[in-house]
């Protein structure tokens, strides 16, 4: 059996070389960690730039599909009661829907990729973590794509021809419009004035006569059963003068109502570009004034 000063040297020298052990054990596994930290780390930041920049296009794009969505919108919403039918109004609201349904996709989309850089951009980077985190972001990172908005832009594109349709539809309207405002114009309510002058004029039921010189204001007057009940005295109307006061004229309406027994000169309407005056129902108790202003 060794001395008691024999095995107390060799406890002591295997307690150094245990602790020696523990040393290399230790050191060797720092190092490992430092280097799968920096690997991971070092993957991640040269995907970081690339990631970013997918996002910052996929932003762009969206913004650009949004506002060819809403000018989408803008020209269903004016084409209210500008088509023959609403067929063309139904195709491009139906396109619209999906379009609605892709753009909140799509959004959500890109809300989920922002979240997701600042998580990868706040992943643990320690030396403990050993690089995991780090590898988990990258591997997310990579996956990432923008399917959501991918179909939102096929949905705006999809808007075309149903906007084509719609404006083709407009077009129809307004030509239709166009048509029967030629049409009103030809059969519009003309007016003749075929002289000036007074009661006799007047009697001889051939027209309208100017008694300007008369009255002292611009005016016209025919008998009622001459044609003065068929002269429009609906504010808005526009009619035609020919002979004397030729021109176009929007009927303003019936601006006073007189009395031939009890008025005078001094009563008539001032203030109108023509008035017309004739007797309603062929009574001069009743002498209508129809004001009459000039468009060219």
């Amino acid at each position: 059996m060794p001395p008691a000063s024999v095995l107390r040297r060799r406890r002591r020298l295997t307690s150094v070389v245990g602790a020696a052990l523990v040393v290399l054990v230790g050191g060797g596994l720092s190092i490992a960690a430092v280097t799968m930290t920096a690997e991971a780390s070092s993957q991640l930041d040269a995907m970081l730039p690339n990631a970013t920049d997918a996002l910052g296009d996929a932003l762009g794009s969206f913004d650009e599909l949004r506002v060819a969505h809403e000018a989408a919108q803008v020209a269903l919403d004016d084409s209210a009661g500008t088509v023959p039918d609403e067929s063309a109004r139904d195709a491009l609201a139906a396109a619209l829907d999906e379009t609605s349904l892709r753009e909140a996709d799509a959004r959500a989309e890109l809300a989920d990729a922002a979240e997701l850089l600042d998580r990868v951009r706040a992943a643990d980077r320690s030396v403990m973590a050993l690089g995991e985190p780090l590898r988990e972001a990258a591997t997310e990172l990579g996956t990432q794509e923008f399917n959501d908005v991918e179909r939102f832009s096929e949905s705006v594109v999809a808007l075309a021809d149903p906007l084509e349709a719609l404006a083709a539809a407009v077009d129809t309207w307004n030509e239709a419009q166009k048509a029967e405002q030629e049409r009103i114009l030809r059969e519009r309510y003309t007016n003749h004035v075929w002289t000036s002058g007074w009661i006799p004029e007047l009697d001889a039921c051939r027209g309208s006569v100017d008694l300007s010189a008369q009255y002292g204001i611009a005016a016209i007057a025919e008998h009622w059963s001459c044609g003065g009940k068929n002269f429009p005295d609906d504010p808005g109307t526009i009619i035609t003068l020919t002979g004397v006061h030729a021109g176009t004229y929007r009927v303003e309406g019936i601006v006073k109502m007189l009395n031939q027994s009890t008025a005078s000169v001094a009563d008539l309407p001032r203030g109108y570009d023509l008035v017309y005056q004739t007797c309603q129902n062929g009574q001069s108790s009743t002498m209508s004034y129809t004001a009459l202003t000039r468009l060219d």
